[in-house]
């Protein structure tokens, strides 16, 4: 007799796109066990992957400060293109007034400063993702009146 195996559930995927190893691997050791993760080490991966897996994407942690394609540039591209639907949170540690305007431009959900304080980053994070599902929720749930 065949056992039967169970189904897997998908996990959301969160895209962690930053240049520097350590701070991919800190986000990833965050979030592994809810979602999972697609690093990326520069803007134009990041692109890559959202536009193959966009709505499978919960969320986008996004660095600044990046060789090729900078964070900037990834929002850029996001908002001509339609992939703005997806919450981007940017994670820095160049907190600065232009770069919180420059970023808020372009309808940033969050920005959280490096270090991580792992706790904060978890509830921000997730807070963000579940406001975006319930909103997603109910615009579906508009429509289909």
């Amino acid at each position: 007799m065949k056992r039967r195996e169970k189904p897997r559930i998908q996990k959301p995927i969160m895209l962690i796109v930053d240049d520097k190893a350590v701070n991919r691997y800190v986000l990833k050791n965050i979030f592994e066990e809810d979602y999972e993760i697609v690093e990326c080490q520069d803007g134009r991966d990041a692109i890559e992957a959202l536009e193959d897996k966009r709505e499978e994407t919960a969320a986008v942690l996004l660095d600044i400060v990046m060789p090729e394609w900078d964070g900037f540039a990834v929002l850029k591209y996001m908002k001509e293109t339609a992939l703005q639907t997806v919450p981007v949170i940017l994670v820095s540690s160049n907190v600065n007034d232009k770069n919180i305007h420059r970023a808020c431009a372009y309808d940033v959900a969050d920005y959280i400063q490096k270090p991580f304080q792992e706790n904060v980053v978890w509830q921000r994070v997730q807070r963000i993702i579940d406001l975006y599902q319930l909103k997603k929720g109910n615009e579906e749930y508009g429509q289909a009146e």
